[in-house]
């Protein structure tokens, strides 16, 4: 049998290739393909490993880095809290000093209140004394008032007098001071060297000033009606001390002046 007549017949018969294969290769050569497909897979399985390995490698390499930079970070953290620990003893400190300056104010505090409680018993006690000397003051004013008063009075009244008779009136008793509604006025009767009687009412004055006169003037009426003065009447203005523009004031509006000297101005009858 030729060559190609025995490769027909093993292309033709399976069997008779498998056993050309059993006589010509041995056990370890049959089961190499299979080992190759085997060690494939191991290759790829091990590649895959190593894959996985790599990754995690990685991982690991990031987490290191992450854990790294958290170490970074827990270090600041740490220097940080030392020094907030220190920032914090340095206010304990503080507040100690500022609870002490405050303990030493309110002391100061206590002490000034007490003062001040001393000081304002002090002033009550003043303040009583004052009063006191004040009441005092009023009563000897008043008092002063009086006998200043009385004395202006009895002045205008002899004033009155003397200048009544020099114009050659008759004057009937001593004038006499009346009050007429809280005014002091010297009110005396006379008769006129022509036989009318008259009424002369002064108002007496220790400083005389153009006001004065005016209000006396504006207030005429009414003190003439309460003083209960009928017919005529010959009104005056009396002061110890005549300022300027009394007489002129005084010319205008119809009244007499008097002072310590005598008649200024001459008074004028009027009739009520």
């Amino acid at each position: 049998m030729d060559t190609l007549a025995i490769i027909r017949e093993l292309q033709a018969d399976p069997g008779l290739r498998a056993q050309l294969r059993a006589v010509l290769l041995s056990e370890e050569i049959l089961q190499l393909p299979q080992l190759v497909a085997d060690n494939g897979r191991d290759i790829r399985a091990l590649r895959e490993v190593v894959a996985s390995i790599e990754r995690r490698q990685e991982s690991l390499e990031r987490r290191q880095e992450s854990l790294e930079r958290g170490q970074e970070s827990l270090v600041k953290g740490q220097e940080s809290l030392v020094k907030g620990q220190e920032s914090l003893v340095k206010g304990q400190e503080s507040l100690v000093k500022g609870q002490e300056s405050l303990e030493r104010r309110q002391d100061s505090l206590e002490r000034g209140q007490e003062s001040l409680v001393k000081g304002q018993e002090s002033l009550e006690r003043r303040q009583d004394s004052l009063e006191r000397g004040q009441e005092s003051l009023r009563v000897e004013v008043g008092r002063l008032s009086e006998i200043v008063g009385g004395t202006v009075e009895a002045d205008a009244t002899s004033v009155v007098v003397t200048v009544l008779e020099r114009r050659g009136w008759v004057v009937h008793g001593i004038p006499e001071p009346v009050e007429v509604n809280g005014e002091i006025d010297v009110l005396g009767r006379a008769t006129t060297a022509e036989g009318e009687d008259v009424a002369v009412l002064v108002e007496a004055k220790t400083r005389l000033r153009p006001a004065d006169v005016r209000r006396f003037a504006a207030g005429l009426d009414r003190l003439v009606a309460a003083a209960g003065i009928v017919g005529n009447y010959v009104p005056y203005v009396y002061g110890l001390r005549v300022y300027t523009g009394v007489e002129e004031t005084s010319r205008d509006l119809g009244l007499g002046v008097l002072c310590p000297d005598g008649e200024r101005v001459p008074g004028a009858l009027r009739s009520a």
